[in-house]
């Protein structure tokens, strides 16, 4: 019982601000910059009542009456990791969880450098998997899976009413092999095959623009441990480059860790530009402010734009709100996910780790943005192709049809430059365009979509997004125009 009684939790400042992630998510680390490293003892007392006392007397009860009269043998240890999960799970949050020894495990992968999965974040809510964005070029992102997305079955089981670390068990896998997955988006129901693959923590890419080399190009994919070092070296490589204006993108990056989301906004702003204000229960806020001695003197002075979208959330958010509330630089893209509170991870001991929501964060001007997201400054819908399914190779989608497959398939022909006469409904001149499309590939002219024809519509897909982003066009107009 003195364990109950006072509660020593060495917990450090950073918090988590990422959803959970298939297979797993990423941990806490600490704050670090090149003077100091904090680290915060908390002591929680708790309050030694009677009616605590029998509260936990009450657990000690049931917990003995099932060991003592359970018709099966009872593992202790899965006995008492059920409950300590059953304590998180009736918080109805679905950002705080409980982590056995196994999970923590998993968890802990994700900052190792690379894991193994299909490279999606979700939340569980209502008994629900919901997809908050796929990291991109991921097997997610290219099978199609979109923010918002319903997980409903894996491999044929049901996932409703799984935490999300139960729901990685059943996605994770060997790397080559597939999963199947039952996937709803808004009314409609669709199944996809997801490759199973190593996704690499690379969190930052960058390029110069093919046809403006004066505009650097920098997608930030996530706040891992490293990226406010990635982001410093890739723009820093771009200026050597001749990059005179950049584009910054956080399309579908879920979030990650608050030092680097600091550090990085510090990298935006002037000395004394607030940041972000945590604040905790019951508390008045506390507000970081940028600081070059406490943050680092790596700065952005360049005209810039910051792409974002409904895949944008937590630490993403935080990054967008302090450059939208404090400069000039205009957000391109679509509202964003709208995740406005913050996790921290405590060791269990033995019994693995505790994810709980301990705080929620404010923006600058002290705004909460949780369930509403973001507004970008100038608003533009991608192409109607970005936000449609994958065709499944498995399935025959042929004249008469009409799904979401139908709707794909028309899309992608559409953008291939054959001419049909349907938005939905497979008809004749679908067929012909099938045709046509199977021909000029030496596949056989049957005019149904399966197979390799599925595959090799999917591939084209796939390329004519990465030669059309109109999110990212605008985004180019916009810069160029606020530099005339």
């Amino acid at each position: 019982m003195s364990l109950l009684k006072k509660l020593t939790l060495h917990s450090m400042v950073t918090l988590l601000l990422l959803a959970n992630m298939i297979p797993t998510t990423i941990v806490i680390a600490e704050t670090k910059t090149e003077e100091e490293t904090t680290v915060v003892e908390t002591t929680v007392e708790v309050d030694e009542s009677p009616l605590e006392d029998e509260d936990f007397k009450l657990i000690e009860d049931v917990y003995n009456s099932i060991l003592d009269n359970y018709i099966e043998d009872v593992n202790k240890e899965a006995l008492l990791q059920g409950a300590l999960d059953g304590m998180v799970r009736s918080l109805g949050d679905p950002y705080s969880e409980y982590l056995d020894s196994d999970e923590s495990a998993q968890f802990d992968e994700t900052i190792e450098g690379s894991f193994t999965g299909i490279g999606v974040q979700i939340m569980t809510q209502n008994g629900l998997v919901t997809i908050i964005s796929p990291i991109a070029d991921t097997p997610a992102d290219k099978a199609g899976l979109r923010a918002n997305d319903i997980i409903l079955e894996a491999d044929g089981v049901s996932l409703t009413d799984m935490n999300s670390n139960e729901v990685v068990k059943h996605i994770r896998g060997e790397i080559g092999t597939k999963v199947n997955l039952k996937i709803q988006r808004g009314s409609s129901t669709f199944e996809v095959e997801v490759e199973r693959a190593e996704i690499p923590l690379i969190s930052v890419e960058s390029k110069l623009d093919e046809n403006e080399p004066t505009i650097g190009y920098v997608q930030i994919t996530q706040f891992a441990s490293t990226t406010a070092d990635e982001i410093e070296e890739a723009v820093s490589q771009l200026r050597k480059d001749g990059a005179k204006r950049f584009i910054f993108d956080l399309r579908n990056n879920p979030g990650g860790l608050l030092d680097q989301a600091i550090i990085i906004s510090n990298m935006f702003l002037k000395d004394g530009d607030i940041i972000v204000q945590m604040q905790e229960q019951d508390k008045e806020p506390i507000a970081y402010a940028a600081n070059d001695k406490a943050y680092g003197k790596f700065q952005i002075d360049e005209p810039y734009v910051v792409l974002i979208n409904e895949g944008s959330a937590s630490a993403s958010e935080i990054l967008s709100a302090a450059i939208s509330e404090n400069t000039d630089n205009p957000l391109v893209g679509m509202t964003t996910f709208g995740k406005g509170t913050a996790q921290n991870i405590t060791n269990q001991s033995d019994f693995g780790e505790l994810k709980l929501t301990v705080a929620k964060w404010l923006t600058p001007s002290g705004m909460w943005i949780h369930k509403t997201g973001i507004t970008p400054t100038v608003e533009v819908e991608n192409e109607p192709l970005a936000n449609s399914i994958s065709l499944n190779s498995k399935e025959e989608v042929k004249e008469g049809d009409a799904s979401d497959y139908t709707k794909t398939a028309i899309l992608i022909l559409k953008s291939l430059g054959y001419e049909i006469n349907s938005d939905y409904l497979f008809d004749e001149s679908v067929t012909q365009a099938v045709k046509a499309f199977q021909e000029k590939n030496n596949l056989e002219a049957d005019g149904i979509i399966t197979g390799d024809t599925a595959n090799l519509l999917n591939n084209e897909a796939r390329e004519y997004l990465n030669n059309h982003d109109v999110q990212y066009d605008k985004a180019l107009e916009t810069l160029l125009q606020v530099t005339e």
